[in-house]
This record gives structure tokens, sequence and C-alpha cells, in this order.
């Protein structure tokens, strides 16, 4: 029994011995990691420690132990611009009492070894519902109409723009603090699901080979050659693999992706700032920010291709999504396909830039971990 992430070593085996791969560098490398790391059991998530089993006639006999569940309804609230500021920030101060109430049982048990905060039922239910992007839209959105009304006060082309601005800043500074809370289970356990890391760190790298839709520029139309044959093999390759994909889409890796994009864009905002760089690390950190938001972009999709769209609202939000990939990698193929991928990418990048720069303003410091 090789394991499920022989499949991805085989990916990349097929991968450098073709003319592009064998000049890749970056392939030889993550097939030597993967070589490395690899052992002779299936991927999947970790064992975790099983809870004590609840006695009858108490709180956990009937599943209070799996903490609070989160109402969309406060979703709703924090996107709806015409809501009084007070009722938002409310909405956002219930999110975080819920996130709370979570982290509180999950800072109790030990990363990588027990049931880990993605791995919870109410967790996983409420990310699939959109809290994290409800939270994204919603900072973004308020920190660009501050900028707006400060510029107003300044010009004095609205009397009420300071007020306006002061309120904006209290809505924009709860969502930060939740957003804060809600990034630190992946920075604690950072250290922790190594072979998760390096299967995304290997699905970065596949998206940025030659042949990829994404390494052009929005309006060009895909090609079809030996080089995007060897994109779409490859691609399919690690993503047929079912537990490859399981932990690929899962909340794991899609934090682990947001996270190391919002670490990326922070060293990229410091590096603009300092005169002294190395050589090669603005680009280095270019590169980061792109592989990060192009595999956060795609394994969201996957992890809702399913449903209508890729809008996690727009269906049954109790019902799990079933990830798939491939009408995603097809949409990819296409020329309508590959623009809307590499618009979502583009925006993905800029929200997340407004919200690392969001952090320090707001008082959260180290909210990335750097």
């Amino acid at each position: 029994e090789k394991g499920d992430d022989a499949g991805a070593v085989a990916a990349f085996e097929a991968a450098a011995a073709t003319v592009t791969g064998a000049g890749n560098p970056e392939i030889a490398k993550k097939l030597r990691a993967l070589k490395k790391k690899s052992k002779p059991v299936p991927f999947h998530f970790p064992k975790a420690k099983p809870p004590p089993p609840a006695k009858a006639g108490t709180a956990g006999a009937t599943g209070a132990e799996r903490g609070p569940k989160g109402d969309k309804a406060w979703l709703d609230a924090i996107r709806a611009p015409s809501l009084p500021i007070a009722k938002r920030v409310a909405a956002a101060n219930a999110v975080g009492g819920w996130l709370a109430a979570h982290l509180e049982r999950a800072l109790k048990r030990t990363p990588g070894d027990s049931e880990w905060f993605f791995e919870d039922p109410e967790v996983r239910a409420f990310l699939d519902q959109g809290v994290f992007e409800a939270l994204l839209d919603s900072v973004t959105h308020t920190v660009a109409t501050i900028v707006t009304a400060e510029a107003n006060a300044k010009s004095g082309a609205d009397p009420n723009a300071t007020d306006f601005a002061r309120a904006g800043a209290d809505l924009a500074g709860a969502l930060a603090g939740v957003l804060h809370n809600l990034l630190h289970p992946s920075l604690r356990a950072w250290g922790t699901r190594k072979q998760h890391q390096a299967l995304l760190g290997a699905f970065q790298q596949v998206l940025r080979m030659r042949g990829s839709p994404l390494n052009d520029a929005k309006g060009t139309a895909v090609r079809v050659d030996d080089e995007t044959k060897q994109f779409t093999a490859l691609c399919a390759k690690m993503l047929n693999n079912q537990g490859a994909l399981s932990v690929l889409t899962g909340h794991d890796c899609l934090a682990r992706a947001r996270l190391q994009l919002l670490r990326a864009l922070t060293q990229r905002e410091r590096a603009s700032t300092t005169k002294k760089n190395k050589e090669g690390e603005k680009e280095d950190i270019a590169n980061r920010v792109e592989e990060s938001a192009r595999a956060l972009v795609m394994l969201r999709r996957c992890r809702f291709a399913t449903r209508v769209g890729t809008d996690v609202s727009t269906d049954d939000d109790d019902a799990p999504p079933k990830p798939a990939w491939e009408p995603i990698l097809d949409a990819l193929l296409t020329d309508a396909g590959a623009d809307e991928v590499r618009d979502e990418v583009r925006v993905t990048i800029e929200q997340h830039a407004l919200l690392a720069g969001a952090f320090p303003k707001f008082g959260f410091e180290g909210s990335v971990g750097i």
C-alpha cells in the first residue's frame, strides 16, 4: 500500500519526464520533498483523539459538546449596508461570541494531535455558509467608505462625513477583530499537518506550470498545445485522487492558503517601504502572493462546485458541499472561464491586501504571525 499521496508523487514524476517539466527546478524540488515525506499509509487527516463519552442525561449526550451553531442572519446583517451601523456591529459581535465559544474549546486541545478547529462540524457548517467571506466583504467595503468619508470631511463636501467615518471605524474594527480571531487556529497549528501543507504547496506549483491559463493576462485565449495538455493532465491526476481532493478542499487547506496570502501581502507591503531588499526578494514575494491567491480561488471553487455558481450562499446552506474538480477544470480551459478565474484571483488579492493593511490600523498587529 503506497498510500494516496503516491498519486501526487506519480503526477510529479510524469511532469518531470516531459520536455517542459525536465527543465523546471520547482517540479524537481517538490518531487524530492514528496518522496522524502511519503509514508506507507493512506493520506488522511490524523486520527483525532475522541472526546470522552458523555454520560446519559448530560448536555454532552444531547450534542451540546459540538458548540453553538452559527446563525446566517448575522451574516445577512453584517452585509446589509442599509442597516444602522449599531446593528451591524451587534451582528459582528454575535459572530465573535460564536467564535469565542469554539476557540475556547479548541485551545484546550493539542494542535495536530486532537480534533482540530476546522474539524468541528458547527465550524465547518458556518464556514460553508460564508462567514469568512461575509466578514471580508464587509470590512473591505467599510474601509473603502471610511477613506471616502475622510476625504469628504477634509474637503468639506459633507458636514456629516466625520461622524460617518467614526461610525464606520467602529464597524471595521469589530469585523477586523473577528477576522483576527478566525485566523488564529491556522496560526496556532502552522507547524502541524505538514503532509497537508506539502500537498497544498505542490498544487500551487502545478497552477504555475507553463500551460496554465492563469499565467496569462485577462483576454488571452486559452491555448491548445502540449504545455496546456501537460498542465491539464497533472491537475487531473492530483485532484482525481479522492484523498488529495478531500484534503485540498477542506477548510484546513483553504485557511492555510488564505493565511499564506495574507502573510505574503504583509511582507510585500513591508518590502515596498524598505530601501534595502535582497536580490529577487520582491519577485519571490510577488510569486507567493499569486500562488496563494490562485490556490485559494481554485480550491474554493472545487469545494463548492456542486452548488449554484460559486457563491456559497446561493444554495441550501444546511447541505454539506460535495467537492468536485472536473467542472472547475473544464471551465478554466475555456476563454470565458479562464477570464472569470483570472478576475477572481485579482479581486481576491485586492481584498486581502485591504484586510492585511487594516489589521495594524485597528490595533491587531501580528494577525498573520509576522
